[in-house]
């Protein structure tokens, strides 16, 4: 809160005109905040591999611009681009226009037409609103994503297609499947690589330049005066970037001088006496809020304390005390926040010998940390995004070496990496989780050095 008053003030102090061309850094989108930034390196890295990327914000936060900067930036951009609104067409259109059909497949299919993957061949498709796909859809998407050939409707010729997968949506599609109503091997599959939008009220830099942006390109060299940039950031902005637009679009048509400046008066919002859902929740539970923005960042980056701490704006030594500190000494956890989501994120320190397996090579290495998510090794060879790995190692209270499996997610220069974990057995599960225990209240926990 204390960044964006910050913020708050350092832009209502002055607004300096900036030009169109220097606002737009990404397909048209504006990119000043430090956490878009960080999006757009993600899809700058992302887009060389032919991975699916599963892109999830709130509504009108730009989730269509960053999946075409990732086709634009990788090795199909010469392709086709197709995209497709999962929640606008008709449940018994679906199957038809993503996979196609034959002549005679059904009344009025006059001609063969081929499907949108087929369409796409080669390029990418690009399914916004996945999670209003339909149950029975969602199998047959499945086996595609899988390589394996399908019929068109009413077909008996079986069709292959190479094409990358970009999905979007604003729903939480874990909790879509924890509710039985979005598969969740499907999930895993288009989740390859997420992507996470942060909303506009998040992103004061971009609100600011966003305006600008609207506003010259109707007026070129006006300016927005700066009680306009301090009504602008007291709102929420729930429709985010596609309601600032239309905001400023008709401050433009009602303004009294528009072609010198916008004013606080030209600007409509909501009524802001109404007190939001969300001012509420902060004024009544910062604790909880605190706690679930730790988790949330640690989520986005992976598990990598080091890059949520920046995220957060903390040091790595705080991020570790407030998880160490969402456990009472009195009743074992706060309400809120589960003994697993700490276990997940907590790193623990090792330090210890290990072996990679990276397909057939074996590469000796150290077990730098080590959570229930991930861990963190250090090799002399750099392996890539994405490379599935086994690790061996033991822990200093097992003598039997434990085998854990998972694909790489980030690598440094140094030679760091950072490995997220596939589903660990029960077994295994349980002894990291006792031994991780007694490190998050033991006196000896120690803080990572590279997480």
């Amino acid at each position: 809160m204390r960044a964006r008053a910050d913020n708050f003030q350092k832009m209502t102090e002055k607004v300096v005109p900036t030009t169109v061309r220097n606002l737009c850094d990404l397909a048209g989108q504006v990119v000043r905040s430090e956490s878009l930034k960080r999006v757009v390196a993600l899809v700058e890295r992302v887009a060389r591999y032919p991975v699916a990327v599963l892109i999830v914000g709130e509504t009108g936060t730009g989730k269509e611009m960053i999946a075409r900067a990732l086709h634009e930036r990788s090795l199909r951009c010469n392709s086709p681009w197709i995209d497709v609104n999962c929640a606008a067409m008709p449940e018994h259109l679906v199957e038809s226009e993503l996979f196609g059909y034959e002549k005679g497949a059904f009344s009025g299919a006059d001609s063969q037409k081929q499907g949108l993957f087929e369409l796409a061949h080669r390029g990418t498709l690009f399914l916004d609103e996945i999670g209003d796909l339909d149950a029975k859809i969602q199998v047959k998407l499945l086996r595609v994503l899988d390589g394996v050939p399908y019929y068109r409707l009413g077909g008996s010729r079986k069709v292959s297609v190479d094409v990358r997968i970009v999905a979007a949506t604003n729903q939480n599609l874990e909790e879509l499947v924890r509710a039985g109503s979005f598969r969740s091997d499907l999930y895993h599959r288009l989740a390859q690589f997420k992507v996470e939008i942060p909303p506009l009220r998040e992103r004061p830099d971009d609100l600011v330049g966003i305006a600008e942006l609207v506003l010259q390109q109707h007026y070129p060299g006006s300016n927005l005066t700066g009680d306009a940039v301090a009504k602008l950031l007291s709102y929420d902005w729930p429709g985010n970037v596609r309601q600032l637009r239309n905001c400023i679009f008709h401050a433009v048509l009602s303004a009294g001088n528009p072609a010198v400046e916008l004013t606080a008066n030209d600007i409509k919002l909501p009524d802001s006496s109404a007190i939001t859902d969300r001012e509420v929740r902060l004024n009544r539970h910062l604790g909880q809020v605190e706690r679930q923005m730790v988790l949330k960042a640690l989520e986005r980056c992976s598990g990598h304390q080091g890059k949520a701490a920046k995220a957060l704006g903390i040091s790595r030594r705080t991020l570790l005390r407030k998880l160490k500190s969402y456990r009472d000494p009195q009743q074992g956890l706060e309400s809120g926040i589960s003994s697993g989501q700490i276990q997940r994120y907590y790193r623990a320190e090792i330090n210890t010998d290990a072996r990679i397996i990276d397909g057939t090579e074996c590469l000796p290495g150290t077990l730098l940390n080590i959570s229930l998510g991930g861990a963190g090794v250090a090799l002399k060879k750099q392996l890539s995004f994405g490379t599935a790995v086994t690790i061996y190692f033991r822990i200093p209270t097992q003598e039997t070496e434990l085998r854990l499996a998972g694909q790489i997610v980030w690598s440094n220069n140094e030679g760091q990496h950072g490995v997220q974990f596939s589903d660990l057995p029960a077994e295994l599960q349980a002894i990291l989780k006792t031994w991780l225990d007694s490190e998050i209240n033991g006196e000896g926990a120690s803080q990572s050095s590279t997480q």
